[in-house]
């Protein structure tokens, strides 16, 4: 859809464009092969997403789904290119194996918007359960869906929360629910992903709280942070975790079709995109006189103008 200059495309962030400095680094990125591990501007990327995620190791992915085995499916490849989540999909390819269980939001975006990819392509099955209407798990509903060690059920492997949450009204979930997901996590022997990737915003979150993201993802194994929408990056992805996460991330993003060769051209956007972070304030800052703006009472709606023409006969 092409918008005319003179209006401001709101439909949503996925429509914002790279600025000039971004589309500078992208034009004098140095490249390497990002498959064997040799592009820089990745490998500079991924330091420095896991500085700031607090976590020993990143991975740099694409933000389309997985289109290598859809041919296997029977699928035309263009049929899941931007459905599924790649970050949020290997997370949970590394956590779980086939026959797996995934505890999650009855109102989360893997759940209702990622075309089923952890059944269709992992083999495990999602249990889920009610999201409040700020976004939370409520603590106690997430225990009673954890399964007992029993063969007649699958082996809860997995809990996933969003930040911020899409569906219910972006709404930022606070460091301390995410925290007592993680106790209990750890209690249980589970393992807890942030999706803050695919329509789930934990950049906006870190800045609407004034914590760091590291602070706000410390009680997780492994996290998905987007590098386009308000970051403003043309495509692209972060996901973090332990060195050994990674490891096994690596292997399963090449399976899954999203090794890149001279992919420092997208990381070098990504790079500025995480140097703007501190920017979302203002971004906050309109999209609230905005809101504040479309709520107040206004005497007319719609204003027509009549003109009268004049007939030369």
């Amino acid at each position: 859809m092409r918008v005319p200059r003179n209006v401001v495309n709101m439909i949503s962030d996925t429509v914002t464009q790279p600025c000039a400095r971004m589309r500078q680094a992208m034009a004098t990125a140095v490249v390497g092969d990002d498959v064997h591990g040799t592009d820089p501007t990745v490998r500079e990327l991924q330091r420095t997403a896991a500085d700031l995620l607090g976590k020993p190791a990143a991975l740099f992915v694409p933000s389309y789904g997985p289109i290598s085995v859809l041919p296997l499916l029977g699928r035309p490849q263009n049929s899941f290119r931007c459905r599924g989540t790649m970050g949020n999909l290997i997370a949970v390819g590394v956590h779980c194996n086939r026959g797996d269980e995934v505890i999650l939001g009855n109102k989360s975006h893997v759940f209702k918007y990622e075309g089923g990819g952890v059944s269709a392509f992992l083999g495990a099955s999602m249990h889920t359960v009610p999201n409040q209407p700020n976004g939370e798990l409520r603590l106690d509903d997430v225990e009673a869906a954890i399964r007992d060690d029993d063969p007649h059920y699958p082996k809860t492997k997995l809990v996933i929360v969003e930040n911020t949450h899409n569906t219910c009204g972006g709404r930022v979930v606070s460091t301390d629910a995410v925290a007592a997901i993680g106790a209990l996590c750890v209690r249980r022997g589970l393992h807890l992903h942030i999706d803050g990737h695919h329509c789930a915003r934990l950049a906006n979150a870190s800045v609407y709280l004034d914590q760091s993201m590291a602070e706000m993802v410390a009680p997780v194994d492994s996290v998905s942070l987007c590098l386009s929408k308000g970051l403003g990056a043309p495509a692209g992805s972060i996901i973090a975790g332990s060195e050994d996460f990674i490891y096994h991330a690596t292997r399963l993003r090449k399976a899954l079709g999203g090794g890149m060769r001279q992919s420092g051209v997208l990381a070098a956007a990504g790079l500025v995109a995480l140097g703007n972070i501190d920017r979302l304030a203002i971004d906050h800052s309109n999209a609230l006189r905005l809101a504040l703006g479309l709520v107040r009472k206004v005497d007319k709606t719609i204003t027509i103008f009549i003109r009268k023409s004049t007939v030369l006969g």
